[in-house]
């Protein structure tokens, strides 16, 4: 196999997490290698949901560092809203996808990274339990990466399995994941008819059952840009008696895109599907895409203001919220987060809300029973700290990782997988690595000091200021 050049950190994944975390570290100096099998960064971001969680309920700031950096780029390209406060999810704000998959590229670019796309991982070379290396497949065949320090921003923590690092799967009780979905979006949206629409069928708003917060008003979703609603439960029911709707989900959710008649829908979803398993992905993929299909029937047919509707675009893969989590010295616990738990060596907040898709349909989440929803969402309030033992999984010494598959229990992986989390974790764990590479010492030996002077200088928010809701 041909080896590459040797690198101080290598980054396996490009998404939200590993994009940021790539970036982090070539600016404290380390030579720094990303690995994607996509042709782009951002993953996730790319899909053009609104980012929630930037602030927590009560409108302190959670969101800094380089996430913030890329938010405020977009938004000098008018690409991107402020933040506003919302009564369900705490936060929210819009943003164009495809300006922010660019900018994404460009910062990491201007911080020197280097990058290998189109490479997938298929295994790694040890010495005792440490990473010497690891092989990629690409069209140049099979090569061998070699680094000091690595990071594990795979989303289903693949690379720390394959070194034989600690993980968990899915629920404690019963290893069942939240089911798959495929966010997509939608244009020639009329959207004043669909506020038409809710102003004369209010039941269409209402607060889902298992969710917490506020009523969204017609006022609120008018000038609130990039605010969304999930709802729409009776004209799903109506289709469903006619025979058009077949999807197992009772509620649409959707996002607007800023200043423009397109919308990213969130409605499809498979249940029991192992996003390690190549046979049920591609399950997945197809079950997604002919839900997409349905959709937009759908859409045209009974949602008012969607009469012209026409796909923009589908997403990149199918979108997998819970498979393999990292086992660090520390996992966090709901109640950590619905506390907003502060910790001494934190390296950064979250405040996406404790959002859990039924593993099973009508099933029991969090103590309630939730009928017909699918859902339980519950909003942040008090944003909570992110221990740094969350990042380094336990049984291999030159390993941190970021984004959906840090060290947390099922229920609080509901949040910390929220995208402005996974951008707080992917600073950190950028910042660990270099400061572990420089030091010739395992993540979990940086001291936590450095790593907190570091973030702290880099504009990252490490401690909650009260504030104003935004």
């Amino acid at each position: 196999m041909r080896s590459n050049e040797f690198y101080d950190v290598v980054v396996v994944g490009g998404g939200n997490a590993g994009a940021i975390a790539a970036i982090a570290a070539a600016r404290m100096g380390a030579s720094t290698l990303v690995v994607e099998q996509y042709g782009n960064l951002g993953g996730t971001l790319n899909l053009g949901m609104s980012i929630k969680g930037t602030n927590d309920g009560e409108g302190s700031k959670v969101l800094g560092g380089i996430g913030e950096e890329l938010i405020n780029r977009a938004k000098d390209m008018g690409c991107a809203t402020d933040a506003s406060y919302d009564p369900r999810h705490g936060a929210i704000l819009g943003q164009d996808p495809e300006a922010v998959k660019m900018l994404l590229m460009a910062m990491a670019y201007e911080a020197k990274v280097n990058f290998l796309f189109h490479s997938f991982l298929v295994d790694v070379t040890m010495e005792d339990s440490r990473i010497q290396g690891i092989v990629v497949a690409n069209k140049s065949g099979l090569e061998v990466v070699r680094g000091q320090c690595f990071v594990d921003c795979t989303g289903d923590a693949d690379l720390t399995a394959l070194a034989g690092g600690g993980t968990s799967f899915g629920r404690e009780t019963d290893a069942l994941t939240q089911p798959v979905s495929s966010i997509f979006r939608v244009g020639g949206v009329n959207l004043e008819g669909l506020w038409c629409h809710l102003e004369q069928h209010p039941e269409d708003l209402g607060t889902p059952e298992g969710w917490t917060g506020d009523d969204y008003t017609v006022e609120f979703l008018r000038n609130t840009p990039g605010a969304g609603v999930e709802g729409f439960k009776s004209l799903i029911q109506k289709a469903r008696d006619a025979g058009d709707y077949h999807i197992p989900r009772d509620r649409m959710g959707f996002n607007p895109l800023p200043g423009r008649k397109e919308v990213a829908i969130n409605i499809t979803r498979v249940h029991d599907i192992n996003g390690l398993s190549a046979i049920d992905l591609s399950r997945a993929e197809v079950e997604t895409q002919l839900q997409m299909l349905e959709t937009i029937r759908f859409l045209k047919k009974y949602m008012p203001g969607f009469e012209d509707a026409y796909v923009v675009s589908s997403p990149y893969q199918v979108g997998v919220r819970e498979t393999r989590r990292i086992k660090g010295e520390y996992i966090l616990t709901k109640e950590d987060v619905l506390s907003g738990r502060d910790f001494a060596d934190r390296i950064g907040r979250g405040a996406y809300p404790l959002d859990i898709h039924d593993v099973k349909q009508n099933a029991v989440v969090l103590g309630s029973q939730v009928k017909g929803s699918g859902v339980t969402l519950w909003r942040i309030d008090k944003s909570y700290s992110i221990p740094a033992q969350c990042l380094i999984p336990l049984g291999v010494d030159n390993l941190a990782a970021a984004g959906r598959l840090v060290s947390a229990t099922h229920e609080a992986a509901g949040s910390v997988r929220g995208q402005a989390v996974c951008l707080v974790t992917g600073h950190a764990a950028g910042v660990i690595a270099a400061l572990a590479a420089a030091k010739d010492c395992s993540p979990a030996a940086v001291p936590v000091s450095e790593v907190q002077a570091a973030l702290r200088s880099q504009g990252a928010v490490l401690d909650r200021v009260p504030s104003k809701k935004v």
